[in-house]
Order: structure tokens, then sequence, then C-alpha cells
């Protein structure tokens, strides 16, 4: 509905980080070389560069290409790899016996001093068949796809040589309860939010696994799995599947502050998905993270892109939180007027949704931005506003934390009774809360009225 409504320089996506003229009107000249290093930076990562952080552009701007053809493998992690892919595959007991003792001769060969690299990969080739085997009589049609993820391996550089032997196996993963794929799950409730979700049986299988892991924070786990998922949903030629599970590896990735994987795979997301959602999301997060470094130029692009897709799907929630990231990254550069016309547009957005927990933190949001512009009157104003959605929502701790900003800019006035006044609302719905501390903090600043 809105994502063709931007102010003056913003026009409707289309593409990314390609259209100059738009990124010329947003940076002054002060400060377009260090926008366009960062533009350049940007589409590196886009292009999949798997830099890690301390050896890319981020936090000074340097980048330092990495050849990871040079780095080797060791046969312990391609032993618990393994061992990942079968659990996640969800292979029966007597296969993975079967494939236990095929991995037993490798380990034993990889403890001796100088390893028959031959025989270790003789023994994890016959173990991919084997799984292999599996994944066809399930699925009915034939898998080649654990044998083509070790015939992968074999391409890089392995140390044959064991240096650490794993106490004990991975835990097999616990079946997903029929409460957990209810519609209360988290993997269903972005299935009706329009989030894809496989189809086919064994990917879909293999896919809520994977999200299994990483909603109880087993990241490697969850990447291992997703990792499996990706290789079936490539070989079934799945390319929505595929981007979905770019869109999950990249937060997880995200998360561990991993960001220039973070970014390839938001990327590989967006450029192989048909669903707007999906698009909307990743580049809201690609955005978040060149905000975070202060690369403006690639962060406007990005918000901007979150607002046209999540226009495009009707997806107003998200709609409202890119606008009001634009106007927070406007109002850190003073930019008063852009940043006043993405906070009102964000708060007509959040108010169409008619949903209260999203119009209390879209007002939260715009009030900051606004104090950060000392436009003092505007931010008690949406301070206001929050506090309303919040009492609505019975978010005691949220509302208390609207009535003590309002009452910090009171005190910026002179305005001392009106203050305490107000952190003495905010004392009685901290009262309802359990955080300890925020009852400490304003009662502290009462007694200092």
């Amino acid at each position: 509905m809105y994502n063709t409504i931007y102010p003056n320089y913003v026009g409707t996506y289309t593409g990314i980080r390609t259209n100059q003229q738009r990124r010329q009107q947003v940076d002054d000249e002060k400060t377009s070389q260090s926008s366009q290093q960062a533009e350049n930076d940007a589409q590196q990562a886009s292009k999949g560069r798997n830099n890690d952080r301390q050896d890319a552009y981020f936090p000074n701007g340097e980048k330092v290409s990495i050849d990871y053809s040079r780095r080797q493998i060791g046969i312990e992690q391609v032993l618990k790899d393994f061992r990942n892919t079968a659990n996640a595959i969800g292979t029966p007991d007597e296969i993975k016996k079967e494939v236990g003792q095929y991995l037993s001769i490798i380990e034993t060969q990889a403890q001796k001093e100088v390893p028959n690299s031959q025989l270790i990969q003789a023994n994890l080739k016959t173990a991919s068949q084997i799984l292999d085997q599996y994944i066809t009589k399930t699925l009915k049609k034939p898998s080649n796809v654990v044998e083509n993820w070790v015939d992968a391996l074999f391409l890089q550089k392995i140390d044959y040589k064991m240096q650490a032997i794993e106490a004990a196996q991975v835990e097999q993963p616990q079946t997903l309860t029929e409460a957990e794929t209810s519609a209360e799950s988290p993997v269903k409730n972005e299935e009706q939010n329009g989030i894809y979700v496989p189809s086919d049986a064994m990917l879909k299988r293999l896919f809520l696994q994977a999200k299994k892991y990483s909603l109880t924070d087993k990241t490697e786990q969850a990447l291992y799995a997703f990792q499996t998922a990706m290789d079936y949903a490539q070989e079934i030629g799945d390319l929505q599947s595929c981007a979905m599970i770019h869109f999950e590896q990249a937060k997880l990735y995200d998360g561990k502050n991993q960001l220039n994987e973070a970014l390839a795979n938001y990327n590989s997301a967006i450029q192989k998905t048909s669903d707007n959602n999906i698009k909307a999301k990743a580049h809201l997060n690609m955005g978040k993270i060149y905000d975070d470094y202060i690369k403006f130029a690639p962060a406007v692009d990005h918000y901007c892109a979150a607002v046209s897709y999540s226009g495009e799907s009707d997806n107003l929630p998200l709609q409202s939180k890119a606008l009001s990231d634009l106007a927070q990254i406007h109002a850190e550069r003073y930019d008063k007027s852009n940043s006043i016309s993405f906070m009102t547009m964000a708060d007509t957005i959040a108010d169409e949704t008619k949903n209260s927990r999203i119009k209390g933190f879209i007002s939260a949001k715009n009030a900051q931005s606004c104090e950060t512009l000392n436009e003092k009157a505007r931010a008690l104003n949406y301070h206001g506003k929050a506090a309303g959605a919040f009492n609505e929502e019975d978010d005691k701790e949220n509302l208390a934390r609207q009535y003590q900003a309002a009452a910090k800019i009171m005190m910026t006035y002179g305005n001392f009774a009106k203050a305490k006044s107000l952190l003495s609302k905010a004392f009685v719905a901290a009262q309802a809360t359990d955080n300890m501390m925020l009852k400490s903090q304003i009662s502290s600043q009462i007694a200092n009225i």
C-alpha cells in the first residue's frame, strides 16, 4: 500500500545498490567517499565471499581476501559432520549402527602416526552410500546427496590425522512433538504469516529438525542440519526451499557475528526466492548489519528495499519497522526533515495494523529518534502514544519505561513536579513486574528529585 510513497529521494526499490543517483542525494559530499567504499564492500559480500569478521571490512573498513582452499579440515570435524547428517535425516538405529562400523574404522586409522588417506576415503564413501540408500528407499527415488557431499569434501584439504577423539557422539535429536508442530509453533507461525515451509515430506522433516535446533540455541547442530536440508533441496531442484534455508542460515551467522557469512546468505535468499516477505526480512536484517557498523548508504538501500517488498506483500508490521529504522538512521545524522517524514509514515502504518504492541514499539522508537533530534515536544507525544498502546497490551514493563523516559524530558524543561508525577506512574507500573533493577532505578530517581 505504501511501498511507493517515500520522502524526496527514495523511490521504489529496483535492485541491490544500483540507483547511484539516489545514493548521491542521500549522502553529502563529506561522506560520499566512505559510502562508496562501503557499497563496494557490500557487493563483495553479496557475491558470497566468506571472510571472517576480523579479516573483513568490519568494523574499520579494511578487507582482506582469504583463500579458503588453503585451510585444512580435520578428520574429527568430518566425522562429527557425518554423524550430524545421519541424525538430521532421521536414520534408523540399525542403519546408524552399520554406518558406525565404517566410521570406527576411520577413527582407528586416523589415530595412526601416518593415516592411510585412501582407506579413510573409501570407508567414508561407503558410509555415505549407505545413507543415500536409506534416503532413496524412503523417498522412492534415487538420491546421492550424502555421497555428493563427501565428494565435495575430498576436493578440499583434509587433515587425516585425528587431533582429538570425541568423548561421545552427537546426541540423537528428539522428534518434534505434536505441540511443537501445532499452530502455536514458531515454524508453523512463520508458515501462517506467509513464510515458506517445504512441502516435500523429506525436506520438510529436515527443515523442521534444523529449525528446532536453532530455536533451542544449538547453533552448530542447526547449521549442519540446514546444510543437509540445503543439499537435498538442491538435489530435487527446490529453489524456494534453498532460499528459505539461506535465510535461516543467515540469521544463525548473524547471531554469531559472522557478518560476511550472514550477508552472503541473506543475499542468496533474496536472489533465489519469489516470496516478498523473505526478501523484505532479509533486506531489513542486512540493513541492520550495515547500520550497526555505520555504513550509511548500503543501510539505507536495504531499509528502503525492505519497505518496498513488505509493501508488496502487505506486511504492515515489517514495513513500519523498516520505516522507523530509516527514521532513526537519519536522526543519527541530524537529518530532521527526512527523519520526521519516515517517522510519520511508520506511525501511520503501525496504526493500520490495529495491533497495540506494534503501535507501542514503533511509537517508542520514534520517540527515541525525536530525542536524538532534540525534538522534545514531539518525543513526549510519541512516549505518550507508546504508553497508551502498552497499557492496552497490559505490558507493564514497557509502560513504566515510557513514563520514565517522559519524566527525563520533563526534567530538562525544569518541570520537576511533572517529572515526579510521571516517575510515580512508572513505579506503579514497574511494581507489577519482576524487574527488580527497574523498580530500584525508578525509586532512586524519585528520591533524587
